[in-house]
């Protein structure tokens, strides 16, 4: 065996190793997340960010996005949050609002106060749902604020939080992810142990951008 050979054979066991620890270290987080972050332990908040979780080929909302949307529904009536702000893009012609509008279309469905629901529909990644979505709770003088998202996805978004410098933001659990089929379930947690890396490497990105004195808004341009 070359020696270019036994480099790549180390580099691939070296990669099955590591990212194995990844997907467990997020099933950990998850499992810790859906106790540690259930709905009826959140202390009411001024606004609740609900993260986008994709929509069918058909452009339907999908059971992600619709557990979610039920969440914060709960959370609603059960005066957990006085407003909500529904985060994700994907628009098309049909649906110009994009998975945001959908998520609030379904919870209107619901009997939602309109009143209390509010889309961002620019975002096209995590760490923008969250940026714009900031933005959008600050420009409302909400200051008590938690990100609602699946069980698997919470730790991640609320790391991305505090990179962003929102480190007293709360995380609100949904239940869909954790709760669907063995098959359905695998495969977000490899998407999500996958993600973890790419976002580590955005947020190197961002931090070193930050320290040569970019803008968050600049900053922004080049990190998604």
């Amino acid at each position: 065996m070359g020696v270019i050979r036994r480099l790549a054979y180390r580099l691939a066991q070296l990669f099955v190793v590591v990212f194995a620890i990844t997907l467990a270290a997020v099933w950990v987080a998850e499992r810790q997340a859906l106790e540690t972050y259930r709905l009826d332990r959140l202390e009411p908040v001024d606004v609740l960010i609900v993260l986008g979780g994709g929509v069918d080929p058909d452009r339907r909302l999908n059971w992600v996005g619709r557990t979610r949307a039920n969440t914060a529904a709960t959370a609603l009536a059960a005066e957990r949050a006085g407003a909500v702000i529904f985060s994700g893009t994907l628009n098309s012609e049909e649906h110009p609002e994009g998975e945001a509008g959908l998520m609030r279309n379904h919870a209107l469905n619901r009997g939602v106060d309109p009143s209390k629901l509010f889309v961002e529909t620019d975002s096209r990644t995590t760490l923008e749902n969250l940026r714009f979505s900031f933005s959008l709770a600050d420009a409302q003088g909400h200051e008590r604020i938690a990100i609602l998202t699946d069980a698997f996805h919470l730790p991640r978004a609320l790391a991305l939080a505090g990179l962003l410098g929102r480190d007293a933001v709360t995380g609100v659990a949904a239940q869909g992810v954790a709760q669907h089929d063995a098959f359905a379930r695998t495969g977000y947690l490899l998407r999500e142990a996958m993600a973890w890396w790419y976002n580590l490497a955005k947020a190197a990105a961002w931090v070193t951008l930050g320290a040569l004195g970019f803008s968050e808004s600049a900053r922004g341009e080049w990190v998604v």
